[in-house]
């Protein structure tokens, strides 16, 4: 049957209204590179992460999507650039639970506020930590190393990759939660926090199990439990912090694409369908897992969901803990 032809221009009409309420850009995005901002050093867990997406999503896109490793500061300093940038859709952010849960709580002079200044994309993944000991620490377990620390006041330090990060609180959380006067000292990524412990520069710490692994094979550094709710598979006979004696120690360090405030609708969108498509594909899960990454995505309701919670989560454990930063 013939669409009567009032029809037809009314639909036309209509069809046009809509191509003119979207934003500038948004029909033909994206036109240009997509920079994805890893707010840490090159060599750092979320670093590597963010590479593995930007090799998926710049095909998907039909863009080349370009890594700039902004780090510092915990992270601060990369993901006040985002906050700051046009909200175009061509500016992304490789966030983490330290730039999106922790660091608002941590840090007294934030320069941006992690649910206003965001646009949520998609959730990534999540890992869970380990702690290690350099050898010279002469413990074999979690309540082993609390004895020895109890009994050296002052006398022992746990490395990060940064303040803010999970694998900082981590330590932080241990200390207070045990009333052990242990010494932070924070590194601009954990590539550099992991040689420190290896030379004995510092004495414990908790980090992502991957980089680890295979210092922890060669003795080059003791596991002594992981922040998991479950064992890990690569670390089988190593225990859950909760099977080591620390309920409710759980840890797990999670990662989200991020857009400026204000990106249009239809860009996030877009980027949430690719971000996702790539996800459910077997080979970039098994991808992730090799690298120690649990594969996760969702809509970006789930991702604000998700940092909802744990802003409220980790204020709690940073007020009990009493870390501050500057």
């Amino acid at each position: 049957m013939t669409m009567p032809s009032t029809m037809r221009h009314l639909l036309a009409g209509a069809a046009v209204l809509l191509l003119a309420a979207a934003p500038a850009g948004a029909q033909t995005y994206p036109a240009k590179p997509v920079r994805l901002v890893v707010p840490f050093p090159a060599g750092s867990t979320t670093d590597l992460v963010g590479r593995i997406l930007a090799q998926k999503l710049g095909p998907a896109l039909g863009e080349q999507v370009v890594i700039d490793n902004r780090g510092g500061s915990g992270g601060t300093i990369g993901t006040e650039h985002v906050a700051r940038s046009a909200p175009d859709g061509y500016t992304l952010l490789m966030a983490t639970i330290g730039t999106h849960a922790i660091n608002p709580a941590l840090y007294k002079k934030i320069t941006y506020d992690a649910v206003k200044d965001f646009a949520p994309v998609a959730q990534f993944g999540t890992a869970p930590n380990v702690l290690v000991v350099n050898p010279s620490v002469p413990v074999n377990s979690l309540a082993e190393l609390v004895a020895y620390s109890r009994a050296r006041p002052g006398e022992m330090n746990y490395g990060s990759s940064g303040n803010g990060t999970s694998n900082h609180l981590s330590g932080a959380m241990l200390a207070s939660r045990e009333k052990l006067d242990m010494v932070h000292v924070p590194y601009r990524g954990g590539a550099q926090a992991i040689e420190g412990l290896l030379r004995g520069d510092l004495k414990l710490m908790f980090y992502h199990y991957l980089p680890l692994l295979p210092f922890i094979e060669d003795g080059k550094l003791r596991p002594l439990a992981v922040t998991g709710a479950e064992r890990v598979p690569a670390l089988k006979s190593v225990p859950t912090m909760g099977e080591a004696g620390a309920a409710d120690f759980v840890v797990s360090a999670w990662f989200g694409v991020y857009a400026p405030a204000g990106t249009p609708p239809v860009i996030v969108d877009r980027l949430n369908k690719e971000i996702t498509g790539i996800m459910a594909s077997a080979d970039m899960r098994e991808t992730l897992m090799k690298q120690g990454v649990d594969p996760v995505s969702g809509s970006p309701e789930d991702l604000a969901t998700l940092m909802k919670a744990e802003l409220v989560r980790w204020a709690a454990i940073v007020k009990a803990a009493g870390a501050q930063v500057d």
